[in-house]
């Protein structure tokens, strides 16, 4: 297949790259600044291109031949109009002219920030309440790919990661931009304490892992589909600061604010393994992502 993937560039989007051009595709990576990460162009089976979600004359280029559209790139507004102009209008269009070029499948990147408030085993058809504006962008998105999906007879699937962590995938790519697992590392190996909230945790999985879902949908043969993309073991992140502790051979004071987190709410991730097989533990991978951390942490 040939698969154009925007936000390329990025953290997800680089390990999903890789990953479908090692499997034999013929993958466009795309982004703002194409050269942002050169090794990316290294990869066998993979082009780098420009395509900007603000930008729609540089879409068309990008959709040459293509099979497939895994759009992960984000544009983001300050403020509620900016933040649907930048992101949800945008793919709208980038979603219509994939359409326009023949793509026959598209993979939209949401969040579980457009589930918003957790229930508890919530699943993928629930009802959505976002809380922020970054999740009502992904959720408003989504219902416009499950109408696009109806309307166009192309194949619509959406992914839901959660907090997605792991290494960079090639020399120079990006990590992500959340900086608790380096603040945590950094008070470790400074002897300081490690303040963090209680009962404060997710369903962390890795990028490598998540790119498998992505793979996995590349094949799944139904109109629209929507899958949470998490581990099924939760993890907080006074465990983690464990796990450096244990790493570095120091023990220092966990500190927790109570702001009144009850026990862990998790999401029902049983789609992925019914519809592809995937289940994922994480704690091995945290343990071994905390050493590569601390290796890197000044």
């Amino acid at each position: 297949m040939r698969i154009v993937i925007t936000g390329a560039t990025g953290f997800i989007g680089s390990h999903v790259a890789v990953r479908l051009a090692r499997a034999g595709h013929q993958v466009v990576a795309t982004g703002r600044n194409p050269q942002k990460v050169p090794a990316l162009g290294t990869v066998p089976g993979m082009t780098l291109a420009r395509l900007e979600l603000k930008d729609p004359s540089s879409w068309g280029p990008a959709f040459a031949g293509a099979d497939v559209l895994v759009h992960i790139a984000l544009g983001w507004g300050e403020g509620a109009l900016p933040m649907l102009q930048a992101d949800t209008a945008a793919s709208v269009g980038l979603f219509e002219a994939a359409h326009a070029a023949g793509v026959r499948k598209i993979i939209y990147t949401s969040s579980t920030a457009a589930v918003g408030e957790q229930r508890g085993d919530d699943r993928e058809d629930g009802q959505l309440r976002p809380t922020d504006y970054y999740g009502a962008t992904k959720a408003s998105t989504e219902m416009f790919a499950r109408a696009f999906a109806r309307t166009t007879k192309v194949h619509v699937h959406v992914i839901r990661p959660g907090y997605i962590f792991g290494e960079p995938v090639v020399e120079g790519a990006s990590v992500y931009s959340d900086t608790r697992f380096r603040d945590i590392c950094r008070a470790v190996r400074e002897a300081r304490p490690v303040r963090l909230i209680q009962n404060d945790g997710t369903q962390f999985l890795h990028a490598g892992n998540l790119a498998k879902v992505y793979e996995a949908l590349l094949t799944h043969d139904v109109g629209f589909s929507t899958h949470f993309a998490l581990a099924k073991d939760w993890c907080s992140w006074a465990d983690i600061a464990r796990m450096a502790m244990a790493r570095h051979g120091r023990e220092v004071p966990i500190e927790l604010e109570d702001r009144g987190y009850g026990p862990p709410l998790l999401y029902d991730i049983s789609a992925i393994e019914r519809d592809f097989g995937l289940s994922f533990q994480s704690r091995d991978q945290l343990r071994t992502h905390v050493n590569w951390v601390l290796s890197v942490t000044l």
